[in-house]
């Protein structure tokens, strides 16, 4: 059955998949014409028939999908500072944080969301390795006050932009895993609880049965296409919006431009200057934000080639990095090119490395520089024979580039392994479906497209975090020489910024320890320190080739909602769009 549910009859329901709910309840308000409903999309979002509610499960985590259904706590902004409107007090005192919860949260299910739900979500992320754990552990003061206790003293900053949890594992369903991991009394026992909580997964099914989601708007139906979700009484911020339902629907590339194009969303991604004319005028720009995350190619020093410095400094040289950003922006991506190769946003190293740092390092090309790029190869022994570049040994340079599957990763990744192989390489790229993220945690890639931010915010742990997500080492108490990318544990970067050669005042350095350091730094100055430390590395060895620096922004439907204004709603943060809608601040008309 199909019903229309548009306003000005420009939408319909694509096929309900769980039975009648959705049907009745467009009855209920009003069939054909629904003036108090929302429509929008979130680009590159994997559809809700394909993803499960397991954080702790990377592949098909629903990363993105989930941010409309589950409370967020803790919000951290482009300008570093940290609020919440969920916790009623959060105070940090050396190195013990305090969470204060209202009693005013609770899951669509009823079930109160307590300190209890805090406590087992972030022991269960403690407990996967507390060795290399920050935290010395969590303690229940009273069902809504937790104590996070950390090993060392943590700069205020850190202890808060890091303590935003306590919706996304409701203690009904991993209690048990909880409980399991403190009975383990070795590494081998807990390994196991690990495994099996890597196993499990929450389908979307069972996430709206068992009513796991806390966000203002409560699914009521779903499909491979669209989620139909109502506002949800009970939630303390129910009163703040007249908006009755949403529809949300997971696109990719030019998937949500034809959306936007047919006057078919609500809101949608920001509008660029040449995209302005193929959009209809009630669609306008809301707001613009230079957003935290970068994206990069992950280089595997496992193969021998790649464990050539000079032979990374030549692909970098060898691809034109405007232009992979231009396949980009063309599925519907805002971004600009890297300009220099610090690991972290551009839009932070001026507060964290200071512009005469950046300015030191080494100046590798942007636009491809193919002579440059030579010289490198040469430098490793390399020669080219018939168009093809044979290493000392006397074997050709192969490398498997892998990418998620979706136009905004694959376009950019065929553009880069297009310049690699008319440089001389041997490049088979391969587009991964839905286990995308578990086939790079098995590091069964020579290059590989990964974000590169591990946290949502604008902060240097952000970018340093010692996992794919961020900048992985390695597991600092590993009896291995090197990571899983053949990264060494322990290595040198010359004394000087920006020197090419390590020389004779070269300096040891264990970049797995740094990033669990950094993360404990107890001061500016400290975290400053460590973070030009790592920069030099990256920027000397290059592990990673951060070649995309993203910006986001969200337009929206002015003539039939109303939406904030900076004074009413701080939109310097993550999905300003979805947030602004999630917390209530868009209205209708």
């Amino acid at each position: 059955m199909r019903h229309n549910h548009t306003r000005v009859n420009r939408r319909q329901f694509i096929g309900a998949s769980a039975g009648t709910v959705a049907a009745t309840l467009a009855g209920c308000l009003g069939g054909s014409s629904n003036s108090t409903e929302f429509v929008t999309a979130f680009a590159g979002g994997r559809q809700p028939t394909q993803v499960h509610f397991n954080p702790w499960n990377a592949s098909d985590y629903a990363q993105t999908y989930s941010i409309y259904w589950l409370q967020g706590t803790v919000v951290t902004h482009a300008d570093g500072t940290v609020s919440t409107e969920f916790f009623e007090d959060l105070s940090v005192d050396g190195r013990e944080v305090t969470l204060e919860f209202s009693d005013e949260w609770s899951f669509w299910n009823g079930n109160d969301i307590t300190a209890e739900d805090y406590l087992i979500e972030q022991e269960i992320w403690r407990y996967q390795d507390p060795e290399a754990s920050p935290i010395e552990g969590h303690e229940l003061v009273d069902d809504y006050t937790v104590k996070r206790i950390y090993k060392d003293d943590i700069s205020p900053t850190i202890a808060k932009s890091n303590a935003g949890a306590g919706t996304s594992a409701p203690k009904s369903v991993f209690r048990e895993y909880y409980e399991r991991y403190e009975d383990a009394t070795t590494a081998s026992e807990r390994e196991a609880v690990t495994d099996d909580l890597l196993q499990m997964t929450i389908d979307t099914q069972e996430f709206v049965d068992e009513g796991y989601g806390s966000s203002l708007f409560k699914i009521e139906d779903f499909n491979s296409s669209e989620t139909l979700a109502t506002k949800w009484e009970d939630h303390p911020w129910s009163d703040r919006t007249d908006i009755e339902q949403i529809r949300v629907k997971p696109t990719e590339g030019t998937q949500v431009e034809q959306l936007e194009k047919s006057d078919e969303l609500d809101m949608t991604q920001y509008i660029t200057e040449n995209q302005r004319s193929d959009y209809p005028d009630n669609i306008e720009n809301i707001y613009e934000l230079d957003h935290y995350s970068c994206r990069k190619y992950i280089l595997n020093w496992n193969n021998k080639h790649l464990a050539r410095r000079p032979v990374r400094r030549a692909i970098i040289s060898a691809i034109d990095i405007p232009s992979i950003v231009d396949a980009a922006n063309q599925t519907g991506l805002m971004a600009s090119p890297t300009q220099v190769q610090t690991g972290i946003r551009a839009s932070i190293e001026e507060k964290y490395l200071g512009e005469d740092f950046v300015d030191n390092l080494i100046d590798y090309p942007v636009e491809a520089d193919e002579e440059t790029a030579v010289e490198y190869m040469q430098e490793a022994g390399y020669s080219r024979e018939g168009g093809e570049w044979i290493g000392p040994d006397g074997d050709a340079t192969d490398f498997t580039a892998i990418t998620q599957a979706g136009v905004r990763k694959s376009q950019p990744m065929k553009v880069l392994t297009d310049h690699l192989s008319e440089f001389g390489f041997n490049v088979e790229m391969e587009a991964v479906g839905q286990d995308y993220y578990s086939r790079v945690q098995e590091w069964e890639f020579d290059i590989a497209w990964m974000w590169h931010v591990a946290l949502p915010y604008w902060h240097p742990v952000a970018y340093f975090s010692n996992d794919f997500y961020g900048l992985l080492a390695g597991d600092v108490n590993s009896d291995s020489d090197t990571g899983p990318t053949g990264v060494p544990f322990s290595l040198e970067i010359p004394g000087e910024v920006g020197a090419t050669e390590v020389g004779s005042n070269g300096e040891e350095i264990n970049p797995a320890q740094l990033m669990v350091d950094l993360e404990g730094a107890s001061s500016e100055e400290e975290t400053i320190e460590i973070t030009r430390t790592l920069a030099q590395w990256v920027n000397f060895d290059l592990p990673v080739i951060v070649h995309l620096q993203e910006k986001r922004g969200f337009a929206g439907d002015t003539e039939n909602f109303d939406f904030p204004s900076e004074d009413e709603f701080r939109m310097d943060r993550s999905n300003p769009g979805p947030n602004a809608l999630l917390n209530g601040h868009i209205s209708v008309n």
